[in-house]
């Protein structure tokens, strides 16, 4: 028999019309329903990670000595909070007002911790000067030289992303010690794992948002993350003689 190709009416049209309709409804709701599960994830490990200084702190506290404790992480991470702070408050983006937010109180307690401890002062001051100055110039290059408010969160957003790569690259300069001592004692496993789940998971976010500011610089986050794991199982024991 000879196959007859029936022309669509309009009824068939609107049907189709429909499914597209539904798909689309679907589709948006699982869209949805993923970034609400993927940024809930992005508030535990980073919040997680935000909190691996709470031992280094304590201990700053207990023994009155900074020991061999760096204060430029911690004044590096409380800039890349405020900023993002600014940047999510400018989106009215929930997770990263939270998650800024509350990396901001902490990176400013163990800060501190850290000049209430330490017996020489003036480094960490001047360093919390200069991080004073770039925050201020930030912020007035922000609201008085750009008036547009689209600019405004373009550039915030790339001196986050610029901030962000500084804060994951930083800890790669640990690695030389690591190579010489073969030891991985100058590096937290704990704050590894942690970064390379916090990262990965940003990296992702910022996919779903289609928000480049959000999901570049957490590629260095991953790629530190993965070479400190590899000089873990590298070096598994202690500092070898």
């Amino acid at each position: 028999p000879r196959w007859r190709v029936r022309v669509p009416n309009k009824a068939d049209v609107f049907r189709f019309y429909r499914l597209l309709c539904f798909l689309g409804a679907v589709s948006s709701v699982s869209t949805m329903e993923e970034v609400e599960l993927v940024s809930k994830a992005c508030l535990i490990f980073t919040l997680c990670m935000f909190s691996a200084g709470i031992p280094d702190c304590w201990q700053m506290w207990r023994t009155r000595s900074t020991q061999n404790v760096p204060f430029l992480p911690f004044l590096v991470t409380c800039i890349n909070n405020l900023t993002w702070l600014y940047y999510g408050l400018w989106q009215q983006d929930s997770t990263l007002i939270i998650v800024n937010g509350v990396g901001a109180v902490l990176q400013s307690v163990y800060m501190f911790t850290y000049m209430m401890t330490s017996k020489q002062k003036s480094r960490p001051m001047s360093q919390t000067f200069v991080g004073v100055v770039f925050l201020t110039t930030l912020y007035l290059y922000l609201t008085i030289v750009i008036t547009d408010d689209n600019i405004l969160v373009d550039r915030l957003g790339l001196a986050g992303a610029g901030i962000t790569m500084l804060m994951y690259t930083s800890p790669m300069m640990e690695l030389a010690t690591v190579i010489r001592t073969k030891s991985t004692r100058s590096i937290s496993r704990p704050l590894t794992v942690a970064t390379l789940f916090a990262s990965s998971l940003w990296c992702y976010y910022g996919y779903l948002l289609e928000d480049p500011y959000v999901q570049v610089p957490n590629f260095p986050g991953i790629v530190s993350s993965i070479v400190r794991l590899y000089f873990f199982w590298k070096y598994p024991g202690e500092k070898i003689a």
